[in-house]
């Protein structure tokens, strides 16, 4: 399989706020792909990660992001991501794109394990909670498998808990994204991020229930829950740590949905 960075190194320099994505009739989209080192080769994938992102992916919407999976079927393998851009980003050449392939040919294919699961997420800005002076740190993700036929359920359903989150936990940052090809076989329709910076915040009660009945009233939240169920077949979690030393970017979010 072609590395994420091969094809998305067609990305200009580009850098987003708020504004801009305001101004802008497309919608923003993030690349995501999971890699493992060989058992006896992590030093050298790392070495070589580290100088690649550092070369190639330190900047704008070729930045990217690395992350360690601590959990489930990818524990200990590497969440690569970049961006967010739209996809018009990718109509202009890049003038690095010799030196970049021959780089990662030579320094970091030859330690990868396997790369798998590259996917293209649509981030909806208006679903989300970022706040200004955000940084990565902690993520928790939630992928879910949408029934066939229930997208525009979904959606309403997003709607009214993405109400009670932006009202009544407004001190947690939170990211929506959907697939851009999903798959009936993959199962990856929805993501659901929370960003957070202590380990603690897993063990706190969030109270979702309470707060969900005090915004759309007594009950709600059951009627919510089955609903729910109803359009789903599933999800999977995992918990995501940024690597700062192998990314290319930092963790500051430029990206803001506030006003």
């Amino acid at each position: 399989m072609k590395s994420i960075f091969y094809w998305m190194m067609l990305i200009p320099f580009l850098v987003f706020s708020q504004d801009q994505q305001s101004n802008s009739e497309e919608y923003l989209i993030v690349g995501s792909a999971i890699y493992s080192a060989k058992s006896d080769k992590t030093k050298e994938f790392s070495e070589g990660m580290k100088n690649h992102n550092e070369q190639f992916h330190a900047e704008g919407a070729m930045g990217v992001r690395i992350f360690n999976i601590m959990n489930g079927q990818n524990a200990y393998d590497y969440m690569a991501v970049m961006g967010p851009m739209p996809w018009s980003a990718l109509d202009t050449p890049s003038t690095n794109q010799e030196a970049h392939d021959e780089d990662w040919e030579n320094n970091v294919v030859p330690y990868l394990a396997s790369e798998e699961e590259v996917t293209f997420w649509r981030f909806h800005n208006n679903f989300s909670h970022f706040p200004t002076d955000f940084e990565m740190s902690k993520l928790r993700v939630t992928v879910w498998d949408i029934a066939r036929g229930k997208y525009d359920e979904m959606i309403s359903k997003l709607e009214k808990v993405t109400k009670v989150l932006k009202e009544k936990s407004s001190e947690t940052p939170f990211g929506i994204y959907t697939n851009e090809f999903s798959s009936t076989q993959s199962g990856q329709d929805l993501s659901v991020v929370y960003f957070f910076d202590d380990f603690a915040w897993l063990g706190k009660d969030q109270k979702l229930k309470e707060k969900f009945d005090e915004v759309h009233g007594s009950g709600s939240f059951d009627t919510f829950a089955q609903e729910w169920m109803d359009i789903t077949n599933g999800a999977t979690q995992e918990l995501w740590i940024y690597n700062q030393s192998l990314s290319g970017i930092g963790p500051q979010v430029t990206t803001s949905t506030e006003d």
